[in-house]
């Protein structure tokens, strides 16, 4: 008897830890978030591009390249650019800007530059222009500009430049 007795409790015992080892390993079924993946373009940080310009006085074309950073609050765009340009001629010019502008939409900015630039070592002029870029590609942008370039050292140098280029955001 006293071995019957035995055996049921031992049955009890392991009847009893086997459920609870069961629930330990109960499976739950939990949903799978699909991952976000954010592929919006943003004008936000640095950039390096190309440009075709054209020119007014003297009368010339050239290509450019160019460097900035962009910052962008909310939608406000605040940024800075150096630039330099050979043209036909031969014409060289660099020139340093800062700008401010705004986002049309999430792909699109408008904005207002002016600056300092340098035809010779002793030919300044003060660039004013306005600008619009869009993007085209996951970090690409087409930009166009016109600029009036104010001569500090004679008013017949007074020129207008008309640029169309590709920027690439990093």
């Amino acid at each position: 008897m006293r071995s019957l007795k035995l055996a049921l409790l031992a049955t009890a015992a392991v009847a009893a830890f086997s459920s609870a080892a069961a629930a330990a390993d109960l499976i739950v079924d939990v949903p799978i978030e699909e991952p976000v993946i954010d592929n919006s373009f943003s004008f936000d940080g640095a950039y390096i591009g190309a440009f075709l310009q054209g020119q007014t006085n003297p009368a010339a074309f050239g290509l450019g390249v160019n460097f900035g950073v962009n910052a962008l609050m909310d939608s406000l765009l605040v940024g800075a650019e150096i630039e330099g340009v050979v043209a036909t001629g031969p014409n060289f010019s660099g020139q340093i800007t800062g700008k401010v502008g705004g986002l049309i939409s999430d792909n699109a900015i408008i904005y207002a530059y002016s600056g300092l630039g340098s035809r010779t070592p002793t030919s300044f002029y003060v660039p004013i222009g306005v600008g619009a870029e869009v993007a085209v590609a996951d970090n690409v942008g087409i930009k166009g500009e016109l600029q009036y370039n104010w001569d500090l050292t004679s008013a017949a140098q007074n020129s207008v430049a008309a640029k169309i280029g590709l920027n690439f955001h990093f």
